[in-house]
């Protein structure tokens, strides 16, 4: 079974092509992002390369003195961390919370200092926590030594309780050697040592260096601080004590570093501030900006990776979306529109996670690649996976040697807000296109429609159930493909109501124009007949009588389906019983049929109809003619009437042949007869069913023929409006 599909449907089928348009946008905004991508890449290498060419040549600000093939220790070489908050000097630890967990750890040392023949029972270890804030280097140092020996305080020999040796390098390159004895717990100053010894009663205090010795359950805290100025970039501390609990000697070393040497100290990296001041002049790219020296080491950072979003200033679109946030569409757009962009947008989560494991020092590749001398940019995802993240490292060049880099980080959320915008603006435009060019075409396609349809309801109404033509066709004037088609139809109509006049009125031109030749015809066969002539001559005189005869009966015919054709014009309608004109009839049809049997299956109720009862009679007339001819004899022609509603079904059924299936309603058009081979012996020109049709027709009553359901027959049916029906 084939599936109807109207124009509208098919409209609207091929109208959901322009649903593609949102998908092509879509892709093409992805491309776009693709390239913004790419700029973005190279606007953050412009970057890092702006800021490398400010360090380029500055060699002042990089430790170039660090051997490339010795490399940085952990423990040995000290890094000295940014602290958020000014210190107190008071042994607690509460102050270093923001460093705390980048302490380095220092165990017990086996030393040259301590017999080998003596096992020591005084494990000594400890910690050391480097800052600095405000032009002062803070440490902290918390040692674990249960037992430790404290100088008295007339003893003039400093070194012979437990101590904290501290070596730096000058600014000018040269070693300085500080001692931090105690006698009691509370604040100190540090003493000087003279060049090139470790053991001296000279006391000569060094202001500058103070802090505070604290006793703890487990040992001690040395919390200290100096200015940064007496520091050059060589740093080390060395805690001795005494390796058993029963011996007061000071044979125990826990060093960072051979302090004897100043080439031998461990190197010290301060974030510099010149550099910091630098990268907090670049803070207008958005960027997270790190200055690496060439092991990696973290010299000077800036910036927030949540507020690094590498977008261009939003400042227009704000001060816009202000004067806009009153207005009926941008509502419409937050209230239904924006959720459902949620959906398949990903939107920018700026609760991501990307916290460096270890800020002092970055092992990326991305840095190796840059420290090898080579700028390169990658793309990596958060910690969490909620951003992507776009890094930009340049090396840093001193004399042609690469002595560190500037990496740069900014996330892709700047993309993603813009992508999400413009893609949000062209669904907006396309969807507000796709909607009203759909209303348009949708209200053009039903227009067109309506004209279609007026087209067939007019050519249906042109037709009655017979295929005459009635009424007249109304052609449009429109000036296009429809217009023409329906002036074209109302041409072909005219000429069709034409032809169907013509061929209605040639059976009465041809019985007028025949008669007389027929007649003609009659006259001479009849003198013809009265001559004397031989058996032979005498039978084609008969066989052409006989001609004649059926010729004068089909002239006949044709002039009575015109003549009650034009008496129905003139309809004088009475009201009649139809009950009892169709008992009146078969009577008559009892007599006229001997050698055939009628019965009837009436109620004797009254049934009133409209109607005028001699052309009801001729209708029966035909109809009963038709039954006889095709009833065999000993079979009767049975009549029954039924009252629905308020309809009066008038039935006769004769046994016979059947009808061929399909030629039911062709019987009843003028000019057909369809009849078996055994009752083809008279004229027949169809015209008996025409007339009974037409009858029904102008009585506004239903004529229908079928075979009986138990197929042994023919059943007429006439279905005829009832005035009034008395019980």
């Amino acid at each position: 079974m084939a599936i109807k599909v109207g124009l509208r449907a098919k409209l609207f089928i091929l109208s959901s092509l322009f649903l593609l348009l949102p998908w092509f946008a879509y892709q093409f905004v992805i491309e776009m992002e693709s390239f913004l991508k790419s700029g973005q890449q190279q606007t953050l290498l412009g970057t890092t390369s702006g800021i490398a060419a400010a360090l380029h040549e500055r060699s002042s600000l990089f430790n170039t003195d660090i051997n490339n093939n010795e490399g940085i220790k952990q423990g040995h070489d000290l890094y000295v961390y940014n602290l958020e908050q000014p210190m107190i000097l008071d042994g607690e630890k509460n102050d270093w919370q923001s460093i705390i967990n980048f302490k380095n750890h220092y165990p017990t040392q086996s030393t040259a200092l301590t017999d080998s023949t003596t096992k020591g029972n005084n494990p000594v270890q400890f910690e050391q926590t480097l800052g600095k804030h405000n032009g002062y280097l803070y440490a902290l140092f918390e040692v674990e030594n249960p037992y430790p020996l404290i100088r008295n305080a007339d003893s003039p020999q400093l070194n012979k309780a437990d101590h904290l040796i501290i070596a730096m390098s000058s600014p000018q390159g040269e070693l300085k050697r500080y001692i931090v004895s105690v006698t009691s717990d509370g604040w100190f100053n540090a003493y000087r040592y003279p060049e090139n010894s470790l053991y001296t009663t000279q006391r000569h205090r060094e202001k500058s260096i103070q802090g505070i010795w604290k006793t703890t359950s487990t040992g001690y805290n040395i919390e200290l601080r100096f200015p940064l100025n007496l520091l050059g970039n060589k740093l080390g501390f060395q805690l001795n004590t005494r390796s058993n609990i029963n011996s007061n000697n000071i044979d125990q070393q826990i060093m960072t570093s051979n302090l004897l040497d100043v080439k031998r100290l461990g190197s010290v990296l301060i974030p510099s501030p010149e550099i910091k001041n630098l990268l907090q002049a670049m803070s207008h790219t958005s960027s997270r900006l790190w200055v690496v020296d060439k092991f990696q080491r973290v010299i000077a950072n800036t910036g927030d990776i949540h507020q690094a979003k590498g977008i261009w200033p939003d400042s227009l679109n704000d001060i816009e979306q202000s004067k806009q946030e009153d207005s009926l569409w941008l509502t419409i757009q937050k209230q239904f529109l924006s959720p459902i962009y949620e959906l398949f947008l990903d939107k920018p989560d700026p609760s991501f996670t990307d916290i460096k494991e270890n800020p002092t020092r970055l092992n990326d590749a991305l840095i190796t690649q840059a420290l090898s001398g080579y700028s390169a940019t990658q793309w990596r995802s958060s910690q969490d996976d909620k951003a992507s993240i776009l890094s930009a490292a340049q090396p840093i060049f001193v004399n042609g040697q690469v002595v560190g880099a500037v990496l740069a980080e900014e996330t892709n959320h700047g993309l993603l807000s813009l992508r999400n915008e413009t893609l949000e603006k062209l669904f907006n435009v396309l969807f507000t296109v796709l909607i009203v060019v759909g209303i348009l075409l949708f209200g053009f396609m039903s227009t067109v429609v309506k004209r279609i349809r007026h087209l067939r309801d007019q050519s249906e109404a042109m037709l009655d159930q017979n295929g005459r033509l009635t009424g007249h066709f109304l052609a449009s004037k429109q000036q296009d493909e429809i217009g023409d088609l329906s002036r074209s139809m109302e041409d072909m109509i005219k000429r069709l109501g034409q032809y169907h006049q013509y061929v209605e009125q040639l059976s009465a031109r041809l019985s007028h124009e025949l008669r007389t030749p027929v007649a003609i015809v009659r006259s001479s066969l009849e003198n013809l007949a009265a001559l004397p002539s031989d058996s032979q001559q005498q039978k084609y005189v008969i066989r052409s009588q006989q001609g004649i005869q059926r010729l004068n009966k089909i002239l006949t015919n044709m002039s009575e389906a015109s003549r009650i054709e034009q008496s129905l014009s003139h309809l004088d309608k009475q009201n009649i019983d139809l009950n009892e004109l169709i008992k009146g009839c078969i009577q008559g049809y009892q007599m006229i049929y001997p050698n055939n049997v009628f019965t009837e299956d009436a109620s004797s109720t009254s049934i009133l109809i409209e109607a005028d009862p001699d052309f009801i009679v001729q209708l029966l007339d035909k109809l009963v003619h038709n039954a006889v001819e095709f009833s065999p004899q000993e079979q009767a022609i049975s009549f029954s009437i039924q009252v629905q509603q308020q309809h009066a079904i008038l039935n006769i059924e004769n046994k016979g042949p059947l009808l061929v299936e399909g030629t039911q309603q062709d019987l009843f058009q003028s000019m057909v007869s369809i009849r078996p081979e055994a009752h083809q012996h008279n004229a027949h020109l169809g015209l008996g069913l025409y007339i009974a049709k037409m009858i029904c027709d102008y009585h506004d009553a239903d004529l229908r023929i079928a075979n009986n359901p138990d197929l042994t027959g023919v059943t007429v049916t006439i279905t005829f409006p009832i005035i009034q029906h008395k019980p």
